[in-house]
C-alpha cells in the first residue's frame, strides 16, 4: 500500500496562488497560474511520497496529523485553481482537476480520521479511494498540460 501511495505521490498533483484578473482571460495569464500551479501539485505529491515514506515510524496520532495538514494542502490548492481564470476552452478541464483535487482532500482526510481512530479498515478504504482519486488528478493535470503545450512533468 505504501509503494502505490509513494508511486502515485510522485506523479504529482497540484494548486496555485494565481487570482482572477479583472478583463478578458488571457492565454498567457492562465499558462503562468497553471504553471505556478504545477509546481505546487509536486509539492503535495513530494509531500505525500515523505509521509507514506515515514508512516512506519509514526504514531497513528502522528499520522492523523500529517494526513490532516495534506488534506489541508489539498483544499488549498483546489481553491487556488478556481481562482484562475481560464480562456472558455480551458474551463472544463481546470473544474475536473480542482473537483478532483477536492476529492483527493477529502481521501487524506479520511486517512487522517481513520488514524485517530485507530481503524486500520478504514485507512485501507481511504487509501483505495485515494489512489483512484489521484490517478484523475494526474489524468486532469496532464490533460491541461498538453492543451496548453507545456512540458509534461512527473
Amino acid at each position: 500500500m505504501a509503494a502505490t501511495l509513494l508511486t502515485i505521490a510522485l506523479a504529482g498533483c497540484g494548486g496555485s496562488s494565481a487570482t482572477k484578473s479583472s478583463g478578458a482571460p488571457s492565454l498567457s495569464s492562465f499558462k503562468a497560474g497553471f504553471t505556478a500551479a504545477k509546481a505546487q501539485f509536486r509539492q503535495l505529491g513530494s509531500d505525500l511520497g515523505t509521509a507514506v515514506e515515514k508512516a512506519a515510524t509514526k504514531t497513528d496520532v502522528q499520522l492523523a496529523v500529517q494526513f490532516d495538514k495534506l488534506s489541508a494542502q489539498a483544499k488549498a490548492q483546489a481553491a487556488a485553481l478556481r481562482k484562475l481564470d481560464p480562456p472558455a476552452k480551458f474551463k472544463s478541464e481546470l473544474s475536473h482537476l480542482s473537483t478532483s483535487l477536492d476529492s483527493v482532500a477529502t481521501d487524506l482526510g479520511g486517512i487522517a480520521s481513520a488514524a485517530n481512530a485507530h481503524d486500520a479498515t478504514k485507512a485501507k478504504a481511504a487509501t483505495t479511494t485515494l489512489i483512484t482519486d489521484a490517478a484523475k488528478v494526474k489524468t486532469a493535470d496532464n490533460a491541461l498540460t498538453a492543451q496548453l503545450g507545456l512540458p509534461k512533468t512527473g
